[in-house]
Formats: structure tokens, sequence, C-alpha cells
């Protein structure tokens, strides 16, 4: 909303490979700059303005899969947005 994109776009794709359950989140809001890119998983890091994000998110997002069901969270910029992926062992689900 912030980027105020027309036509907004949110896809997500579900799959299996090989032993794992793919969650595939992408979205056409122009991705997240290079320069930030590595730090989003990081406890505290926001975009937002003093006040509107608690940069808690996908620090969490990212604890719970990765600590509590044994998976993965990844994010790349593809097409004309962010690309999520997260992997998890089917075993887990």
């Amino acid at each position: 909303m912030e980027k105020k994109i027309e036509e907004a776009k949110v896809k997500i794709r579900v799959y299996k490979q090989k032993e794992n359950a793919i969650v595939q989140i992408e979205d056409n809001a122009k991705g997240i700059s290079e320069k930030i890119k590595d730090k989003i998983f990081e406890p505290y890091f926001t975009t937002k303005e003093e006040g509107k994000g608690t940069g808690i998110g996908l620090y969490m997002t990212k604890t719970i899969i990765e600590n509590n069901m044994g998976g993965k969270i990844s994010m790349k910029n593809c097409n004309d947005g962010a690309c999520f992926i997260i992997s998890v062992p089917i075993s887990n689900v």
C-alpha cells in the first residue's frame, strides 16, 4: 500500500519438492532494496517510520519456521517484486 502499486497482486504457490512442503509467496511491489535485503530477518529491523512497525514480524516468522518446524525461509527479488520461499519437511507438517 505504501508504494501505491496499481493492480497489486500476491501469488501464493504450494507444492511438494522431494520431502519438503514449499510455500512460495510473491508480490509485484517492486521488490526489496539490495541495501537492506540481508537485514529483513533481523530482530527489530523495520523500514517503516518511527512508531509504525516493530520489526519483529519476519524475525518471528523465521524463528518459528526454523526452530519449531525444522524448515527454512528465504527471500529473493523476482519478476516485479519480492518472493519469499518457505520450505518445511513434510514429516513436520
